[in-house]
């Protein structure tokens, strides 16, 4: 049986994979299936879930806000998720808030979703200042938020890589 503190990390995992799946239905495909809302409201009450129930909710929550303000919610599918999301968190409960945390993860958040040119290109793509601000929390004895992170973003990264390969078939 699964320990039950595994569970938002497995969960986040999980949700990487479809948010992944989402945009590449979306984005890579240009695909009108009708799954990709599916998958936006199943990722979109995961992430609420998250946001309300896991340790290391700030950082999600300043990752959907920051990708709101950067503008990045530019599909029906994905707003169709940020919309679950915010039904989520009404429906799980808002989580205790800390204000310097969510400031913190959300400039972190806010970073990673800027678009750079020329040699900062490879920053676009990888998205690493919300992991390394994660990390840092490592420091303050937090592991959570950085393994928070770094299981949606295997999920994402898995999904990501699974397409690659079937394209080179």
């Amino acid at each position: 049986m699964i320990d039950a503190a595994f569970l938002p990390f497995a969960l986040a995992f999980f949700l990487g994979i479809i948010v992944k799946a989402v945009d590449w239905l979306d984005d890579t495909k240009k695909s009108k299936n009708p799954l990709k809302y599916l998958f936006a409201i199943i990722y979109g009450l995961g992430i609420g879930y998250l946001i309300s129930t896991a340790s290391f909710s700030m950082l999600f929550l300043a990752a959907v806000v920051a990708q709101v303000f950067a503008k990045k919610i530019d599909t029906a599918a994905h707003r169709l998720g940020v919309l679950a999301t915010a039904l989520g968190i009404l429906s799980f409960g808002f989580p205790p808030f800390d204000p310097a945390v969510f400031v913190y993860f959300l400039v972190f958040a806010f970073l990673d979703e800027a678009d750079y040119i020329g040699k900062l290109r490879p920053l676009t793509e990888y998205r690493p200042f919300l992991k390394v601000a994660a990390f840092a929390f490592i420091l303050l004895g937090r592991w959570d938020y950085f393994a928070g992170i770094i299981a949606f973003d295997v999920g994402y990264e898995l999904f990501r890589l699974l397409q690659t390969n079937k394209k080179r078939r």
